[in-house]
């Protein structure tokens, strides 16, 4: 089962500390608050060096959609250098967290996971292949169009999804990620 959910019905907020600018694509349970959930897929927008939201027991993976990157300094970590589209980066969401921007506004997608039940896997890919459902599967078209069995997202739409999943990406990208629960 595919359910699409186009960019246009994403929510817009604010980030838990109010710092900065979100939009929710989806939840579980389903109309979740920013901290009342067992996972949570949302874009952020970051506008200036600022400090990140805490999340209690909560797992992040973090994601660059746009912009010139950033670097994360986290509390008891190495720095973490974010200056690559697309490639997904996993820190705990309990630390402090603060960002410097490289060279302007970023766009980034943010997967947060209640650390103790749940589990992700996070990949990007492209070309045609084939994506192994978990509970369930976050899908994000990245760049461009990419077709989900007999369903099409266009960039900047998500979509849930569970079971075996065929994908066609072309040479666009698109963001899947595996959430499951630990046993």
């Amino acid at each position: 089962m595919i359910t699409v959910l186009p960019s246009s019905g994403f929510r817009q907020g604010r980030w838990l500390n109010g710092m900065g600018v979100s939009w929710d694509i989806a939840a579980e349970p389903e109309n979740a608050g920013s901290a009342d959930f067992a996972w949570r897929f949302a874009i952020a927008r970051i506008d200036a060096d600022v400090p990140f939201s805490r999340y209690s027991g909560v797992d992040r993976v973090f994601t660059l959609i746009e912009g010139e990157g950033l670097t994360l300094a986290l509390e008891g970590h190495a720095p973490l250098i974010i200056d690559r589209r697309f490639v997904p980066h996993a820190f705990p969401g309990d630390v402090a967290t603060s960002c410097r921007l490289n060279a302007g506004p970023c766009r980034a997608l943010n997967l947060f996971l209640d650390r103790g039940p749940w589990g992700a896997e996070v990949n990007i890919v492209r070309g045609a292949g084939q994506l192994a459902g978990g509970e369930t599967l976050l899908l994000f078209a990245l760049d461009g169009d990419v077709a989900l069995e007999d369903r099409s997202l266009h960039a900047g739409d998500a979509a849930l999804a569970s079971g075996v999943l065929h994908y066609a990406a072309g040479p666009h990208h698109l963001y899947a990620a595996r959430l499951f629960q630990k046993t």
